[in-house]
């Protein structure tokens, strides 16, 4: 038997941690002494500390290590190949999105070497007017990160096909705060299906269209306020006002294995004459 502190040296994680994976039921001690609360751990957990370590170094968060752990012990290995699956898809999209930085990191470094000015804004803008007809979308709103928006289009895609509903359209992502915060953002992704569907958890529900101004842009989605600061003073500048939510509209993404500097993105306002 190893107490917790032997046992911390020999997995490389600290005791705090150690006390942490017994609360979440991911490594639970061998033995709790019932006088002292002293934690000791056996031979054989070895090998589910290592483990964890393993799954933790190929990103695994702590509750997916918990249900791979369980499948393993298990022998449920669709479970655990799915898991694994998943997994495998994420790091090629991580893989993509660190391509497409290292390739405008070296843009910057060309720039520089120039003389160029990095932080120039060197775009222009096509701005149009349209009439967007009502449609049925299927949507899911959450506060969530930016960079979480890729999981939440993932999860709604998978309500679309696991109720038989076909897209039909582009995914859409709606902004609905005043004042943008990056790390908890309301917003909600939706895209156009071919057909009304309600049940117990969820239901369509129809996207009014009305009157918008729109622009394209071109790029990373990092660089698209360009594309809202241009809308924005046009807007202004012709006496409209803004009247709801504004959205992207995704026509070219990561899906198509592309550099993010050929990403084409819709952006759209709502508006109507002051």
């Amino acid at each position: 038997m190893y107490t917790i502190g032997e046992f911390s040296k020999i997995g490389k994680v600290t005791t705090k941690m150690l006390r942490h994976y017994d609360k979440i039921g991911l490594i639970k001690p061998n033995y709790v002494n019932p006088e002292n609360q002293y934690r000791f751990y056996g031979k054989s957990q070895i090998k589910d500390i290592l483990t964890i370590n393993k799954l933790k170094r190929f990103g695994f968060s702590l509750e997916e290590i918990k249900k791979v752990i369980e499948n393993e012990k298990d022998r449920n290995e669709e479970e655990l190949n799915k898991l694994i699956k998943k997994r495998i898809e994420e790091i090629k999209i991580e893989i993509k999105l660190n391509s497409s930085i290292l390739f405008e990191l070296k843009e910057i470094e060309r720039k520089i070497m120039k003389g160029d000015d990095i932080m120039s804004i060197k775009r222009s803008f096509n701005i149009s007017i349209c009439q967007l007809e009502e449609f049925n979308i299927l949507s899911i709103r959450d506060r969530i990160a930016v960079n979480e928006i890729g999981d939440l289009i993932n999860k709604l895609f998978e309500k679309v096909y696991k109720n038989g509903l076909n897209p039909t359209g582009n995914v859409m992502t709606m902004y609905y705060d005043e004042d943008f915060d990056h790390d908890m953002t309301d917003l909600e992704v939706c895209v156009s299906v071919d057909r009304e569907f309600k049940s117990e958890e969820l239901s369509t529900k129809t996207f009014k269209g009305g009157l918008h101004v729109y622009t394209t842009f071109i790029g990373p989605y990092e660089e698209i306020g360009e594309a809202y600061a241009a809308l924005m003073d046009w807007i202004k500048q012709n006496d409209y006002r803004i009247i709801g939510a504004p959205f992207d509209k995704y026509v070219k993404g990561p899906e198509t294995k592309c550099n993010s500097s050929e990403y084409v993105t819709e952006v759209y306002f709502p508006i109507m004459k002051k």
